[in-house]
């Protein structure tokens, strides 16, 4: 059996290619509002700490002027603090000089005082012969006692009668400027001889009464108050050269009133 071809190339026509050409569409780029967002927001930050850096380096200029300034302080008050330091030596010197004195002045009992005193408390029918200063004694409860600085006095001389001499024991114990406890009489002797008519009598006693005068010893120690409370003591004996200094030196402040 035969087959047929039949062949059809050879009837077909010959046509160019078509070729269609593509358009090349650009892709789109998009929104940049975002970048430019980004990069305003960058700026300003930068600007912001740029600015924040520029307010630091004033605080830091400014502190730093303050700290010099501070120094400058500090070191004019180390200058005036060892200025109050001296002034405060000198014043400390001062007040010791001031306070050695009136230490020196409390010591002091003076004898014009002291002999004022005594004029005022010797009786009528006493005599003074001497007055001489001693070193004091202890005190009689206070045997092992050191005598007091100011020391002692001694009286010697005669009186019309033993009971004159225990008058005048009585007025020194109430003496201010002496110690009324160390007040003694340390002795007392009748003169075996009657006082001789031509040198007089005793106040008080008969013209025709031949009377024999007592020797007498009293002893006694200087008052130890300060010479700041003998105030009135010693202007009543006329002391003023002492109760002035006295009152100069409590202006001071040294002592009080």
């Amino acid at each position: 059996m035969y087959g047929i071809d039949v062949n059809f190339l050879n009837d077909r026509e010959v046509r160019p290619a078509e070729v269609k050409a593509r358009s090349v569409q650009a892709t789109p780029v998009g929104d940049r509002r975002p970048l430019y967002v980004g990069l305003a927001v960058a700026l300003v930050a930068l600007t912001g700490v740029g600015g924040y850096w520029l307010a630091l380096q004033q605080q830091i200029r400014q502190m730093q002027a303050r700290e010099s300034e501070l120094d400058a302080q500090i070191s004019e008050l180390q200058s005036q603090v060892q200025e109050v330091n001296a002034i405060q030596s000198q014043i400390g010197i001062v007040e010791a000089e001031n306070q050695a004195i009136v230490t020196l002045i409390n010591k002091i009992v003076p004898w014009s005082s002291l002999l004022r005193e005594l004029q005022n408390r010797i009786p009528e029918r006493i005599q003074v012969e001497s007055l001489s200063q001693t070193g004091g004694a202890p005190p009689p409860n206070e045997p092992e006692a050191a005598p007091p600085p100011a020391g002692g006095i001694e009286i010697q001389g005669q009186a019309c009668s033993f009971d004159d001499v225990n008058d005048f024991v009585l007025l020194l114990q109430r003496s201010g400027l002496l110690d009324g406890e160390t007040v003694q009489l340390t002795g007392a002797n009748l003169q075996e001889d009657p006082l001789p008519a031509e040198d007089g009598r005793c106040p008080g006693s008969p013209a025709n009464q031949r009377e024999s005068l007592v020797d007498y010893t009293v002893r006694a120690n200087i008052t130890s108050l300060p010479a700041t409370d003998l105030i009135e003591e010693f202007n009543r004996n006329g002391t003023v050269g002492l109760v002035s200094r006295i009152d100069a030196i409590r202006e001071t402040g040294v002592t009080e009133p």
